[in-house]
């Protein structure tokens, strides 16, 4: 890929605005605390979190990657910075759907498993992915680390729809189609990731890499932010209904 492409200077600039939608997330999750109840204010404090953490991890990298438009800069982006906001976002944001249960639905086990798999998922995936640059493309490491990630991650699908679909039979209405579209974030928004890794093992241009990481930059802000308004817009929806059911004072 020639400098001064606009696909470059795109990706570069997407880092930026990938950063201020996370603080802004980060406000907006951080004032909605003071809308929920006690037993849902959690939401919003493990949403700002998610925000707060992918916001100082967009700062860094907007800084290196640089705005000239000039490939380049780009080349040498440190995929390590990815891989630790992953590692500690994501598990926040699984550990969302357990909390939104709320009260006697509420299983410590389920946050566990889901948040052990997703680490493990993580982690996996840095070590194939590390493989990946050290060669300049796919190794074996890296095809059997996509294995077990892909399995940590039907696994941790598994959880979501079995464990949380159990411990929501019954619930409201309203939370129940909100923890089915958090579902979808997991199930089609976090697909974008493996494709992307896949991408980087099969070395097929410049140009796609330089994609992915613009791809990647708009999966973040939906799956994070996204994500998380979404979670909170039923937290406010439940903590409105004990508030009205004299619950809470």
């Amino acid at each position: 890929m020639t400098d001064g492409s606009l696909l470059v200077l795109a990706t570069q600039y997407s880092f930026a605005a990938s950063f201020a939608a996370m603080a802004a997330g980060t406000l907006y999750f951080l004032m909605e605390r003071a809308n929920l109840t006690p037993d849902y204010s959690p939401v919003a404090s493990l949403a700002a979190m998610v925000s707060f953490v992918a916001a100082i991890n967009y700062y860094a990298m907007k800084d290196m990657v640089g705005m000239t438009g000039m490939a380049s800069d780009l080349a040498s982006f440190p995929t390590d910075f990815r891989y630790v906001d992953w590692l500690i976002t994501t598990p926040l944001l699984l550990a969302m759907l357990p909390v939104l249960l709320g009260g006697k639905r509420f299983d410590t086990g389920l946050m566990a498993r889901l948040m052990a798999a997703d680490i493990g998922m993580i982690a996996i995936g840095y070590v194939g992915e590390v493989s990946i640059n050290a060669s300049g493309g796919g190794t074996m490491l890296s095809w059997w680390c996509l294995l077990g990630s892909m399995v940590l991650w039907f696994y941790i699908l598994y959880e979501l729809f079995a464990g949380i679909g159990r411990a929501s039979a019954g619930a409201d209405d309203g939370l129940v189609q909100a923890l089915g579209l958090l579902r979808s974030f997991i199930v089609i928004g976090w697909l974008v990731y493996p494709l992307g890794y896949i991408v980087a093992a099969l070395d097929l241009s410049d140009s796609l890499l330089v994609a992915r990481e613009l791809i990647y930059c708009v999966a973040d802000v939906i799956n994070k932010v996204g994500f998380g308004m979404v979670a909170v817009a039923a937290a406010k929806r439940m903590s409105a209904r004990q508030w009205q059911a004299g619950q809470i004072a």
